[in-house]
């Protein structure tokens, strides 16, 4: 999917900041617990998730771009994120990673984030953003297509890392 960046108006007021290098472990704790028992889980164990958040912050998935990166904590758990790379294939910036754990779902957070690396992209001179969704996967096409994102027919695919 893609979408041609448009400023956006906070719909929530969670504290948020950029992502920063010792985020890599709570990261992959995010992962592992975000996409367990859902569409996405491919049976990956937390040692998994750790090297898929390694292989992002290495830029096997596109230069990482923190400083449009962002993180919602919640005392010593990271709620939701979202992390940023900038795709060759695209020739733009793809949400690599949105994701948000069971029990803070619904909340919002992941749409802010979304929306804060959206208007990051933004002040950064950028105009579009993609990323890929699992079909089937309900909940976040909704959210994607509700902030403007449509889907390209041909996108490419992640690399393996």
């Amino acid at each position: 999917m893609e979408m041609a960046l448009e400023r956006q108006t906070p719909s929530a007021s969670f504290a948020s900041r950029a992502v920063v290098p010792s985020d890599k472990e709570a990261l992959a704790i995010l992962l592992y617990t975000a996409y367990h028992g859902t569409i996405d889980d491919e049976g990956n164990s937390f040692a998994d998730a750790l090297v898929e958040i390694e292989k992002t912050f290495r830029g096997d998935y596109g230069r990482f771009l923190p400083e449009v990166s962002f993180v919602v904590e919640d005392g010593e758990f990271l709620s939701s994120a979202c992390l940023v790379s900038f795709f060759e294939p695209h020739a733009a910036p793809l949400a690599v990673f949105l994701m948000t754990r069971p029990e803070a779902k619904r909340r919002g957070l992941a749409r802010q984030l979304l929306r804060q690396s959206i208007n990051a992209l933004l002040d950064a001179g950028t105009s579009r953003l993609t990323l890929f969704v699992t079909d089937g996967n309900e909940p976040a096409q909704r959210l994607y297509e509700a902030l403007g994102f449509h889907r390209i027919e041909d996108s490419g695919s992640m690399p393996d890392g």
